[in-house]
């Protein structure tokens, strides 16, 4: 039978009951009236004897919840939930930032299929491992990484805004990448073959990448009015956070950019054929 304890390291009531194999379980059941806390932990153990759907509980703490402060729990499925975290996000990141997070949501939604429909705390840690094995075999690492990522994301903000008790991509570890798969820097070699055969064009891209460390979709986006070439500086603003940035020249960098023909057209660009492209 069902019973609460209490732990000296926290205000709440922990419920202590048995599952359906007999195990002694514990979990907080996040209140800190006796007797509701005793009615949460009669609700876990039906539902770890799987005497009630899970859903049960989460009806029952939102009841609670109700009762105890005079406002709703805040419930949502997870499309539901998922649809209104992406708008919040519109504001937040840029739009190359904005485009992954579309895409890591349609695959977990896809994934998820008809569960998707209903209450955001259905997703379990399981369900969450199943959706790394899947995406594991479609795409990369590294890909599929930065999808988890997003998902991890996704289900912290939603037990921040509390449509969840428990985060189930808390602990969800990474894919494995494979070392001969993993990203390193160029060598001083490799870049120097890069040089050997890239045109005027993609040889300047190369160059203002290895003395600015920007990527390749600002430098694309760089016009004569970003360089002073009297101060040393470039000025430029990064798509990714929307931060200014004002870096120094290096010589190299400087005097390349200086034989370069110029223009007297403001907001020309640097580099024309990239530019077009982005």
């Amino acid at each position: 039978m069902a019973s609460i304890v209490k732990k000296p390291n926290s205000r709440f009531w922990f419920a202590a009951f048995r599952d359906a194999n007999r195990r002694q379980r514990r979990q907080s059941t996040f209140e800190t009236d006796r007797k509701k806390a005793l009615k949460v932990a009669e609700q876990y153990e039906q539902v770890a004897t799987r005497k009630l759907p899970a859903r049960s509980v989460r009806e029952t703490i939102a009841t609670l919840y109700r009762e105890a402060y005079a406002d709703k729990l805040p419930l949502a499925t997870v499309r539901q939930y998922a649809t209104q975290w992406l708008a919040a996000k519109e504001a937040e990141v840029a739009q190359g930032t904005m485009d992954r997070y579309r895409e890591a949501i349609r695959k977990l939604l896809e994934f998820l299929g008809d569960l998707a429909e209903q209450d955001l705390s259905v997703v379990s840690r399981q369900l969450l491992l199943e959706f790394r094995g899947a995406l594991s075999k479609q795409l990369s690492p590294s890909t599929a990484n930065l999808m988890l990522g997003q998902t991890r994301r996704l289900f912290r903000e939603a037990r921040r805004d509390g449509y969840i008790v428990e985060n189930p991509a808390e602990f969800l570890e990474p894919v494995r990448e494979d070392s001969d798969d993993a990203r390193r820097p160029f060598t001083v070699p490799e870049i120097q073959r890069l040089l050997e055969i890239a045109d005027p064009e993609w040889k300047s891209l190369i160059l203002c990448g290895l003395y600015t460390g920007q990527r390749l979709y600002d430098l694309a986006e760089l016009s004569w009015d970003n360089i002073d070439l009297v101060r040393g500086e470039v000025r430029l603003k990064v798509r990714k956070t929307g931060k200014r940035l004002i870096l120094p020249l290096a010589p190299s960098l400087r005097k390349h950019l200086e034989n370069l023909p110029g223009s007297d057209v403001p907001g020309a660009p640097l580099h024309p054929r990239a530019f077009k492209i982005v």
